[in-house]
């Protein structure tokens, strides 16, 4: 039993950290992340399962969650609540506010698979195949939808810069 409870100690401490992040990078807020990643690892105990890539499945039931949370909530994306302490100088705080902003628009407006694929790839550093692996999809169709996400979101941030 205290193998297992090791093991279990273990398998969180070397997860959880990125399962945050994804979360919180796609939903902008720290407490739903949180809560969020907490529920990722209660579903996994209760699925009482062993996958063949426990990273994919874990995010695989991350993203599940992400879903069904914006279904229930209609939750739109939140400023980074730690901004204001990385940043001291007034005009560059706004400056990065601003972006920040930008960039969560220009996310929030592609497909739930294209938010997917950019936020595993450019934040969280996944390969191509790894992300295939957490979507049930080919890699050509990872890198199709990476493609068709970053030049839509480049659209949108050129549209905006014009519009400014």
């Amino acid at each position: 039993m205290a193998d297992a409870r090791r093991e279990l100690g273990e398998m969180y401490d070397t997860h959880a950290p990125r399962i945050f992040r994804y979360i919180y990078h796609r939903l902008g807020n720290r407490a739903v992340a949180e809560d969020l990643t907490s529920e990722v690892f209660v579903r996994f105990l209760r699925a009482r399962v062993a996958p063949d890539n426990l990273a994919a499945f874990l995010f695989r039931m991350a993203h599940n969650l992400i879903v069904d949370y914006l279904r229930c909530h209609r939750a739109t994306q939140l400023l980074d609540e730690n901004l204001a302490a990385e940043q001291s100088d007034p005009a560059n705080l706004v400056a990065e506010e601003m972006r920040r902003a930008r960039l969560r628009r220009a996310l929030a407006r592609l497909t739930v698979e294209q938010q997917q694929v950019i936020v595993l790839k450019f934040l969280e550093g996944f390969s191509n195949e790894e992300i295939a692996r957490v979507l049930d999809k080919s890699v050509g169709a990872v890198k199709v939808m990476q493609h068709r996400g970053l030049a839509t979101m480049r659209d949108l941030l050129s549209g905006e810069v014009s519009n400014d």
